[in-house]
């Protein structure tokens, strides 16, 4: 546990960590997305909404009363698969939130530095250039400067690595809608 607690605690390493975790926890997620939902089907509705938009935005530019009435009819059976689309994809999270919220939690523990008061935040990962310089406002909000670049702390690094390969790992398991 110490080899762990050493190991994983500063940068390089502690960016390995959050992103192997971020990859999991994605992996899971997206594997529980294609067991409890009808990944076929939702893709389907995905086309309709995207045609019934398109055909809305043409009936709106064009003012074509046909056209205007004919979006009218098919609005209510939009907002049902609308709503059964957000139920499908949030079922699965429902299982899986109170783990994943716990894994956040401790994690977001490990790199906060509780020995001084109030509570710091440490650097986990380091960006290779010098993001302050263009964006002085991030310095103490998403990270610090840093011995060859900006160090970002967990959160911003998380949501950074979570929203960037997120994308790429649902495209790769066949769970995207686009």
């Amino acid at each position: 546990m110490i080899w762990f607690t050493e190991t994983f605690k500063e940068p390089p390493m502690s960016a390995i960590l959050i992103t192997a975790v971020s990859i999991t926890i994605t992996i899971i997620s997206n594997l529980a997305m294609k067991r409890f939902a009808d990944i076929r089907q939702l893709k389907r509705y995905q086309a309709e909404i995207k045609e019934y938009q398109e055909m809305s935005r043409k009936a709106e530019q064009s003012q074509n009363e046909k056209l205007l009435r004919k979006i009218r009819r098919r609005k209510a059976y939009i907002d049902r698969i609308q709503k059964e689309m957000m139920t499908a994809r949030c079922r699965p999270t429902l299982f899986f939130i109170i783990p994943f919220m716990l894994i956040f939690y401790m994690l977001s523990g490990y790199y906060t530095d509780t020995s001084t008061t109030p509570s710091t935040f440490k650097v986990v990962a380091v960006l290779p250039f010098n993001i302050q310089k263009v964006f002085p406002f991030l310095i103490n909000f998403i990270g610090v400067p840093y011995d060859g670049g900006f160090g970002l702390y967990f959160f911003p690094f998380y949501l950074l690595v979570g929203l960037g390969l997120g994308q790429i790992i649902q495209k790769m398991q066949g769970v995207s809608l686009t």
